[in-house]
């Protein structure tokens, strides 16, 4: 199937759209508190409470660090409840911490102990729960499926702020005007208890949405009910592929969210005016609509060590053009199409990449470690941009570091092999201690 699958057949997720549909919303939801819609909810609480909107800022930093620690936390609750049960109890979590800490926050105490929930309630969600479901719904499909589900990222980015901003106009007052987000994040936990299932089997359905002919012929093999992963945290400690699957979507997480939380300021440094510089944010946030299925159809077609690799090397090239657009100013709306294209592919590869090592069988466990490690790697992306503008006072350097991470991750995507520690492809894993 994976080999042979048309954009018509990708669409065929039968009841796994629940999944979906929840991965979507709850990803444009979850933003609205700490990624775009700080935009426009930051300043908003930080002149009505009289916070410091620098500090309140900074905790942005403190949250991202401090939820790694509650990543580990919720991997082994995920573990112990299931992912069905964990999405729920998170975005109720949420939800409830946007209205009564973010919304209502009066200190820089409430302001960044309401990030650090949200942060942690977000990515655990996406991925330690939602992430692993649907490798477990979709084995086959799973880079479309990781396509679509990270759209919520990119309709997030382009129509949040206008949304955010009427709300606060419309109700006159910011924590009447967004409380809609908090509520939206309850029915969301709520839909997910109702809705979702950790197997596909218990809703019915068989994975990737085949006929049972198809399952029993080429599925159930592949499938151990009651399999418990053999993977303790000394064994991963000492897995070379362990690092790479957790440093390769690191490097690809840190160079995006370098790029991105300052292209509006790099634009405008290299010749475009305010106004074009934050049109291309938009512009972005829809090409990565495209680009999230693009991205995840392509993994699917042939495989996520090729797409990885070509997805880096696209990438390294928008970087390489946004440099270059200097000398030429008319390289800078290639680099903004590059970006936007590649804005899902970040979460795609995040998702896709540590499970093509993996496999099904072994990924939630693995990826309860993998991911922490990586989200680290992410959240440096400031320390660059920082140290890049105080030593030479424009992001140029910053942008040159996170070129060669991309090229250095299409090399070790290439010296990797794919599918090395995945049971169903080795099944003499199964008794190796």
């Amino acid at each position: 199937m994976d080999k042979k699958i048309t954009i018509r057949e990708s669409f065929r997720l039968g009841k796994g759209w629940y999944l979906m549909l929840f991965a979507i919303l709850a990803m444009f939801v979850s933003n609205a508190g700490v990624n775009d819609g700080l935009n426009v909810a930051l300043p908003a609480i930080s002149e009505g409470a009289g916070l410091d909107y620098e500090v309140c800022l900074s905790m942005g930093t403190v949250a991202g660090f401090a939820g790694v620690a509650a990543m580990l936390l919720i991997a082994k609750l995920r573990d112990r409840f299931g992912g069905r049960m964990m999405a729920a109890a998170l975005f109720i979590i949420n939800g409830l911490t946007f209205y009564f800490l973010f919304l209502r926050a009066t200190s820089i105490f409430m302001y960044g102990l309401s990030q650090c929930i949200m942060v942690s309630c977000g990515q655990g969600t996406f991925y330690l729960c939602t992430g692993p479901m649907q490798s477990t719904w979709f084995p086959r499909k799973r880079g479309v499926v990781n396509g679509i589900s990270t759209i919520g990222s990119n309709l997030a980015t382009a129509l949040l702020v206008p949304i955010m901003t009427t709300l606060i106009s419309t109700f006159g007052d910011y924590r009447t005007g967004l409380s809609v987000f908090a509520m939206a994040s309850i029915a969301l936990g709520i839909f997910a208890f109702l809705c979702l299932r950790d197997d596909p089997k218990d809703a019915g359905m068989y994975p990737d949405n085949v006929s049972e002919e198809e399952y029993n012929r080429d599925y159930k093999n592949e499938e151990k009910d009651g399999y418990v992963s053999d993977w303790t945290a000394g064994r991963m400690l000492k897995t070379k592929e362990v690092w790479i699957a957790a440093i390769v979507p690191g490097f690809i997480t840190i160079g995006l969210l370098g790029i991105i939380t300052q292209f509006v300021n790099r634009n405008i440094s290299v010749g475009l005016t305010q106004q074009q510089a934050v049109g291309a944010m938009t512009i972005c946030g829809i090409l990565g609509i495209v680009g999230s299925y693009l991205v995840g159809y392509i993994d699917t077609k042939i495989g996520t060590k090729k797409t990885c690799m070509l997805y880096c090397a696209y990438f390294a090239f928008g970087i390489l053009c946004n440099l270059l657009s200097t000398f030429w100013l008319p390289l800078v709306y290639v680099s903004i199409f590059v970006v936007g294209t590649s804005l899902g592919g970040c979460t795609n590869m995040t998702l896709s990449y540590p499970a093509s090592l993996f496999g099904v069988l072994d990924y939630p466990k693995v990826n309860g470690f993998i991911f922490p490690i990586c989200y680290c790697i992410g959240c440096l992306n400031f320390v660059v941009n920082a140290v890049a503008l105080k030593i030479t006072g424009s992001l140029t350097g910053a942008y040159i570091v996170y070129l060669g991470l991309f090229i250095l991750n299409v090399i070790i995507v290439a010296l990797t092999e794919s599918g090395k520690w995945d049971k169903n492809l080795h099944p003499e894993l199964f008794h190796q201690k």
